[in-house]
């Protein structure tokens, strides 16, 4: 009896705007990998000259040994073939136009620093940088054991010019310089992270008050290995539910998964959210549905005050008047990202900062620069009588035609959805969208 006035009200439901649609894309080979990365390295190099005239040095050294690389280092080679340095690995960028940049010396023996000394002669750099800084791990490359031998070994008057600089360091494995086929290729990485977690999060792999995190995170690693990449982080899959946590998936649960991949010398970071459905719903609790959508407009807030120039420190606080003025809680702590998952650049907030935060703080936003936005909004659910947190985090870069930083492949505005156990008139209720029918019927 119940059929076609289910029919005209499954008919009659307005559908949700979705999400976009994610696809396993295949990456490119190996060897297209490496030409791919050697032509960002080629950029990257080109534009350190830049970034030591803005900050009016003249050259920038770089030395370190096999397993003891500078920070700065996976920033200035093709990951894809370069694993590590070799021998003494010396590094010598300047801004005389004349010569190649960098000058590089791979060279275990003393004859490294005569041809140093000798370089250093034909440039005479009034300021030379270095990498040594007690605070920030970008610019703090230079060990102590490479220091002493600079210091033993290079011609006096160069050695006094040696100058500890945080700026050089961070703006350049900040920057993003490789343009539209740099950004092409990490969509691609995003989207193969939204097809995972859409998969992973779906009646395909969970199997109700059966399936574990643990069976998820490890299932994510499984397929990422089967896409190619690798990752700089164990994904972590949590349970979230109205009395606490669970340690087996259940209806109703919400799923949260913290995971990003690597590949070309890049790296992700994403988090989203699923829900289980109950055997009667179509849809998530409202509650959970209107936390999702404040914690959606934190992340537009974080986004929208990233105006290049601007303090991360500046960031954060311009965030927290907004969500203030909105009546909206949360904690902010997003992050750059790019040569590593936690990056070089602004950091906004920490997960245990709140406030400013020192040091990397006062890092500033760049163009060419992308940034994980990073937060958890809090909300009331009435449904389950409590304040609960939504944990999300996507990937923006700087868009230069709209001066705005935009996500790289989308938002998350829509739960996961894992449908309901297979059969039953239950089963068939909830697929045509009728759940308070079926609750009333049963």
């Amino acid at each position: 009896m119940l059929l076609g006035p289910l029919l005209v009200l499954a008919i009659g439901a307005a559908a949700a705007a979705a999400d976009p649609q994610a696809k396993y894309r295949p990456l490119p080979s190996l060897r297209e990998q490496d030409a791919l990365e050697r032509s960002w390295v080629k950029a990257r190099h080109a534009f350190v000259p830049s970034v030591l005239k803005k900050h009016g040095y003249d050259a920038w050294l770089l030395s370190m040994r096999e397993y003891g690389e500078d920070p700065a280092f996976r920033a200035l080679v093709p990951t894809t073939t370069v694993f590590s340095s070799r021998r003494r690995t010396t590094l010598l960028f300047h801004t005389d136009a004349s010569l190649p940049n960098p000058i590089t010396w791979i060279d275990n023996t003393p004859g490294v620093w005569s041809n140093l000394n000798a370089t250093l002669y034909a440039l005479d750099p009034a300021r030379i940088a270095v990498n040594i800084d007690q605070h920030v791990a970008f610019a703090d490359g230079l060990s102590a054991g490479e220091r002493d031998a600079l210091h033993a070994n290079l011609d006096a008057r160069y050695a006094v010019r040696l100058e500890p600089s945080r700026e050089i360091p961070v703006e350049v494995v900040a920057a993003r310089v490789g343009g539209a086929a740099q950004l092409a290729e990490y969509r691609r990485l995003q989207e193969n992270v939204w097809a995972m977690v859409a998969e992973g999060f779906s009646s395909h792999r969970v199997r109700v008050g059966e399936t574990t995190p643990a069976d998820l995170e490890w299932w994510f690693r499984d397929r990422m290995q089967n896409l190619g990449v690798t990752t700089w982080f164990q994904p972590s899959v949590s349970i979230i539910r109205k009395d606490g946590t669970g340690d087996v998936v259940s209806p109703g649960d919400v799923l949260h998964v913290d995971i990003g991949i690597t590949a070309m010398g890049m790296n992700t970071d994403t988090q989203h959210l699923g829900y289980v459905l109950r055997a009667n719903e179509t849809a998530p609790p409202a509650g959970l549905v209107q936390g999702l959508h404040n914690a959606n407009r934190l992340q537009d807030f974080v986004r929208e005050e990233m105006v290049p120039g601007r303090t991360g420190d500046e960031v954060f606080f311009a965030t927290k008047k907004r969500m203030a003025d909105a009546g909206l809680n949360g904690t902010i702590y997003s992050h750059p990202i790019g040569d590593y998952g936690h990056s070089a650049g602004a950091i906004i907030g920490m997960s245990d900062i709140q406030g400013a935060v020192p040091h990397l703080g006062s890092n500033k936003v760049l163009e060419n620069y992308w940034t994980s936005v990073e937060l958890a909004g809090e909300t009331y659910v009435p449904e389950w009588g409590r304040v609960v947190k939504f944990p999300l985090e996507e990937d923006v870069y700087w868009n230069a035609d709209t001066r705005t930083f935009e996500f790289v492949f989308g938002q998350q505005t829509q739960f996961h959805l894992v449908q309901p156990a297979r059969g039953g008139l239950g089963y068939l209720a909830a697929k045509l969208g009728v759940a308070a029918l079926w609750s009333q019927a049963k």
